[in-house]
């Protein structure tokens, strides 16, 4: 039985969400594809049908940063002040990490 019109993009778009999330918390290096799929709740071989590799799931990651008008302006677990006109070194105070993230700050 085929799948229904629309199957394929709504697995690419859990693909997807879960890599930025693991991304995101993580990092690129200490994520593999065995946890983006655990995370989506699909098959480790499943991945293959949607991206050749980790590295162009990545960069699909970074395009929907990007690109996309409705994709979250933060990262899970850290905080940004929007309002802020300049985030730089001397206003760091206006972004709130979580403990896990504080040690390199």
């Amino acid at each position: 039985m085929p799948y229904p019109p629309g199957h394929h993009k709504e697995v690419e778009k859990k693909i997807v969400q879960s890599a930025r999330k693991l991304f995101n918390r993580y990092g690129f290096d200490q994520v593999s594809i065995n946890q983006i799929m655990a995370d989506a709740h699909l098959t480790r071989g499943a991945f293959y049908n949607y991206f050749d590799s980790k590295s162009d799931l990545y960069a699909r990651v970074l395009a929907c940063f990007f690109t996309d008008p409705n994709w979250e302006s933060n990262w899970e677990g850290v905080d940004v002040d929007l309002a802020a006109t300049y985030l730089g070194p001397a206003n760091c105070s206006r972004i709130s990490f979580p403990p896990t993230l504080q040690r390199h700050r």
